[in-house]
């Protein structure tokens, strides 16, 4: 249990037996927040005050010291933050914890708003020796629970990460947390609540895109590509209109090769794409699927896939979530497959990054939406067998249904490929990385190998041959060698 505040000796066994009560409690309940919310609020009530103090019904809450006495209320903060932080993953949905704390709150506003915000300040001071994922899962929860109540909290109690390094885990902290936050509502609102002190976690400006193709920035031949392309976008031209004035302008080009060309089309295709649909998410889909078959036909190779996912990445620089969102409904379109997302992630460029959370998310995200896939494709092969073996039973014409089986068995043994290779060319790169890498970005790294590890364990154990000739080849460091073991430990 992630333990708040010292407790004497003598309260040791209430105090677990407590905590039991409360987790099964959190558990049990999990399909309803405000009845769990309820219970456990009703638990205290079999509590006398020889077992333990409730804030709830002191005459004056502010006296209860949780140093000296088991206090229910903090109880019920270590169970929930402890089960939010178990590893290798929580027993529950992420955002449960945080929608069951906020109905804690409502039930006693002022005494669990003391509670949660001494329990979080707790385990931030304790950052540096936090797991990885712990700290992003914790940073998570506090946005959309401070979210929820007018964006209120107390950032001047942190003020003093800002002095801290660019990677230190506090200052990571309370920076993603600010981000998320900034995600949930807009800029100038969260620093109206930020303390002058603080302003320096948060982006100067406002998130939007970056668009490479202003005025300013090109010369007289680009400029006039980038001005004909634009007005047939805005003026809702065509694909092949778009892909005539690309091949029109660029043909005339020939101070640069074939390949060069198409790279420079490529580019300028994708950042005026981003630019019609950089408005709104809706506006960034119907973008993506009007220009689907020339963004397609463009990401025709790996490196073209590479440039159009890198592209993607420097558009919305700014930006985080709709640089994720647009990277995942281009893996959806098949325009850029997984791997090309991974190779694009350990990109050289994001040396000194590696402590930005988004950068892990869209790899989560990606690696996971993979596994789903495989597992709806395997469910709908059995689907397909069991309809073939009727109709063959039946007498019924077989072949249509035996054709069906066929079909999603070649597209499930494609999936299967890309979840290996997705998993191996993952492990490959953290593993190149962690060895020419130190100081704190091989701690953030490292951290993030062990997350990856433990998230994708069955995965990692179904290719762990091949593996572990990965990490012998490349001499990896005990460090390396010990979280690969230990997930083999895990899986099996």
């Amino acid at each position: 249990y992630v333990q708040l505040v010292p407790s004497p000796a003598e309260h040791a066994v209430r105090r677990y037996v407590l905590l039991d009560l409360i987790g099964d409690t959190l558990t049990q309940l999990e399909a309803n927040r405000k009845d769990c919310a309820r219970y456990l609020m009703q638990v205290s009530w079999l509590c006398n005050e020889d077992v333990c103090s409730v804030m709830a019904t002191a005459q004056h809450p502010e006296d209860v010291d949780p140093e000296t006495a088991l206090v229910f209320e903090y109880l019920v903060a270590e169970a929930l933050f402890t089960h939010l932080l178990q590893l290798p993953e929580s027993a529950s949905r992420e955002m449960y914890y945080a929608s069951l704390a906020i109905e804690l709150r409502k039930a006693e506003p002022k005494i669990m708003a003391r509670v949660l915000e001494t329990a979080v300040d707790g385990i931030v001071a304790r950052a540096a020796m936090l797991d990885v994922e712990c700290i992003n899962r914790l940073s998570n929860w506090l946005a959309v629970y401070v979210s929820n109540f007018a964006f209120q909290w107390d950032w001047a109690r942190w003020e003093a990460v800002v002095q801290e390094p660019e990677a230190a885990p506090r200052r990571s902290f309370v920076r993603e947390t600010l981000l998320k936050l900034v995600r949930l509502s807009y800029l100038d609102r969260i620093k109206a609540h930020v303390p002058e002190s603080c302003l320096a976690l948060l982006p100067a400006k406002a998130p939007g895109h970056n668009f490479k193709f202003t005025v300013q920035a090109m010369d007289e031949r680009t400029r006039e590509v980038s001005v004909a392309l634009g007005r047939c976008l805005k003026s809702k031209g065509t694909v092949d209109q778009a892909l005539e004035i690309l091949q029109t302008h660029y043909s005339q080009w020939t101070d640069v090769d074939d390949d060069e060309r198409q790279a420079l089309a490529r580019e300028m295709l994708v950042e005026h794409v981003l630019l019609l649909g950089s408005k709104t998410f809706s506006h960034m889909l119907n973008a993506i699927e009007k220009f689907l078959p020339a963004l397609q036909q463009f990401g025709d190779a790996p490196e073209a896939k590479l440039q159009i996912a890198r592209t993607v990445e420097d558009f919305w620089l700014r930006n985080p979530q709709f640089c994720a969102i647009t990277i995942d409904k281009l893996v959806n379109y098949r325009v850029i497959d997984p791997v090309t997302v991974v190779e694009m992630l350990f990109d050289p460029a994001h040396a000194g990054r590696w402590s930005d959370f988004h950068l892990w998310e869209i790899l989560r995200n990606t690696i996971t939406k993979v596994n789903m896939r495989v597992v709806q494709l395997q469910t709908r092969l059995k689907t397909a067998r069991a309809v073939a073996a009727v109709a063959v039973l039946i007498d019924a014409a077989e072949q249509p249904a035996a054709e069906t089986a066929e079909h999603v068995e070649a597209i499930l043994a494609q999936m299967e490929r890309e979840q290996r290779d997705v998993v191996v060319v993952t492990a490959r790169h953290f593993v190149r990385l962690l060895a020419a890498t130190d100081g704190s970005d091989r701690a953030w790294l490292l951290g993030r190998f062990k997350e990856f590890m433990r998230t994708y364990r069955a995965q990692v154990a179904a290719n762990a041959a091949e593996l572990e000739g990965l990490i012998s080849a490349a001499a990896a460091s005990p460090d390396v060698r010990q979280v690969f073991d230990a997930t083999l430990l895990l899986a099996a």
